[in-house]
């Protein structure tokens, strides 16, 4: 089986459009389109992709056990699910199946739908894998531990006892979408469980159903009619590829589509004086953030690390190209989630920065190579950064490009962009900036941020995030979460976080229901349009 292979083959497959439907005409009243960059799309298997775009199509063609609840997304709500229950020692799940779906190929979903879905996302061991992986669900002991015992029961145990609202917050993920087994044994090709059929097409049970998708183009989704939630209002949502955020702009100012997405700041500002679109920010959990490699010399010095915190112009960048994409945020939980602190100690101040390099034993400064992402805001904030550290001696050779291949390999020297995960809990992210089992380069560790910056995290904060991923307590839980936050900020970790990530989208004030969620489970079936 090669998987690679068949993920870049998907990347050019698509299906035919489907003729007589404008890409130019005014957006129909009962039909939803969304203006996005799908450059990045490259397929549509949700046991296979880690990317926000193509999650939102996926936790529309497909569901899941549970939902989170549009509003406040740490509740989640009965889904293909009606019910559950956790065992008293906290290490087994029961989940009882809602009767009477189908899937879109009119097969009925059943427990052993979801015992194969689940199975099969292990056993692939690709991205998403690690939304159960990290819960001791390996490929020899998922048929033991994830198993349907009737057409409408399934009992998922964990290897150890976790909290269990990481456990089914993971269970909420798009990543755990429930495929029609049926339709896609049929569709394997050597051995490769299915991933060559499922990138382009659909096998799913949610409100809408792909009806074509032709990469970095269109995508058209059209409603299912015998949806167990109900008929979708819109009887159609169309994806278009709309990559420069001047036409998403024109064309949503001219009715041709209902949403825009990755605007930037200056066609926010535009928008936002608009009568007739609105702007809506999601918080999502993640971080714009510095990275700082600790197998550098000098950038490993705390002190070093203390005095770029003073480099970052927070309020400047707060009050013009971070106004929609982020919240000023320094410590490592984001406000709203448990154990957050409102506690912003740092400004920008190059007096003292450079008072920090010369106890550092660098007072004339020194030079480094500078990644940052090019694009909006990633860059604007790369080159505030850059021209402040020149003021306090530091040249920063500031080089555009794809570098998270560099940064994932420890193959740099300075680098920034964004995280984001999809847990409504503060563990998705102190797992990844926390947490280092192995700073060896042998060991690469690729999936945690902390072992990308070369940092062997103090070990005591190493096993407070461990302590808190087993507590079962909530009140404890909170108390360890504070105590990790603010050890985490006096830390001078080299991650260095400066906003939380918020997700920006204008919608035209029409569109009621497109509710954004971090969770990267956005729905289309409670959309609606006034007249």
């Amino acid at each position: 089986m090669n998987l690679q292979k068949i993920l870049l083959g998907s990347v050019f497959a698509g299906v035919v459009l489907v003729a007589g439907i404008s890409a130019e005409a005014k957006a129909p009243k009962d039909q939803f389109v969304i203006a996005m960059t799908m450059t990045s799309m490259r397929g549509l298997d949700p046991h296979e992709l880690n990317q926000f775009e193509s999650a939102e199509v996926v936790a529309n063609l497909y569901d899941r056990l549970m939902m989170p609840n549009a509003e406040d997304q740490t509740v989640l709500e009965p889904a293909i699910a009606e019910s559950w229950d956790v065992s008293e020692d906290g290490s087994t799940y029961t989940f009882h199946i809602r009767d009477g779906i189908t899937f879109h190929s009119g097969n009925p979903l059943t427990a052993r739908d979801v015992e194969w879905s689940l199975r099969r996302l292990v056993k692939m061991g690709l991205a998403p894998s690690r939304d159960l992986k990290q819960w001791g669900f390996t490929e020899d002991n998922v048929d033991d531990l994830i198993r349907a015992t009737d057409d409408h029961t399934l009992v998922v145990e964990t290897p150890e006892v976790w909290s269990p609202n990481l456990v089914l917050y993971s269970l909420a993920s798009f990543s755990t979408s429930v495929v029609d087994s049926a339709l896609v044994q049929e569709n394997i090709q050597n051995d490769d469980y299915g991933l060559g059929f499922l990138q382009t097409h659909d096998a799913g049970s949610g409100p809408y159903s792909l009806r074509t998708w032709r990469a970095n183009d269109t995508l058209i989704a059209e409603a299912f009619e015998d949806y167990w939630g109900g008929k979708p209002a819109m009887r159609r949502v169309i994806l278009r590829n709309i990559p420069e955020s001047s036409s998403q702009r024109l064309q949503l100012q001219s009715d041709d589509v209902d949403v825009a997405t990755r605007l930037s700041s200056s066609d926010l500002n535009a928008l936002a004086a608009e009568d007739d679109v609105h702007i809506e920010t999601t918080p999502g959990v993640g971080f714009y953030y510095l990275a700082l490699n600790q197998n550098d010399e000098i950038l490993s010095n705390p002190k070093v690390r203390e005095a770029f915190r003073y480099l970052i112009d927070y309020e400047g960048l707060s009050n013009t190209v971070m106004k929609y994409y982020g919240r000023m945020q320094q410590t490592i939980i984001p406000q709203g989630m448990t154990g957050a602190i409102d506690e912003n100690p740092y400004s920008l101040d190059v007096d003292k920065a450079k008072e920090l390099l010369a106890e550092a034993g660098y007072p004339d400064g020194f030079s480094k190579v500078y990644y940052a992402t090019p694009v909006t805001p990633e860059y604007e904030i790369a080159q505030s950064i850059q021209a402040n550290a020149g003021l306090a001696g530091i040249d920063l050779d500031l080089q555009s490009g794809d570098h998270i291949g560099d940064f994932r390999k420890r193959d740099y020297e300075v680098f920034s962009a964004r995280t984001g995960e999809r847990m409504p809990d503060p563990y998705a992210i102190l797992r990844s900036y926390a947490l280092n089992p192995d700073n060896s380069q042998e060991a690469n560790l690729t999936g945690y941020m902390a072992w990308r910056a070369g940092w062997d995290v103090p070990a005591d904060i190493q096993q407070l995030v461990r302590d808190v991923a087993h507590e079962v307590d909530p009140a404890r839980r909170e108390e360890l979460y504070r105590e990790i936050n603010q050890k985490y900020l006096e830390s001078s970790p080299p991650l260095v976080t400066s906003f939380q990530r918020m997700d920006a989208r204008a919608v035209r004030n029409e569109v009621q229901g497109y509710v954004g969620q971090m969770t990267w489970v956005t729905r289309w079936d409670t959309v609606t349009k006034t007249e």
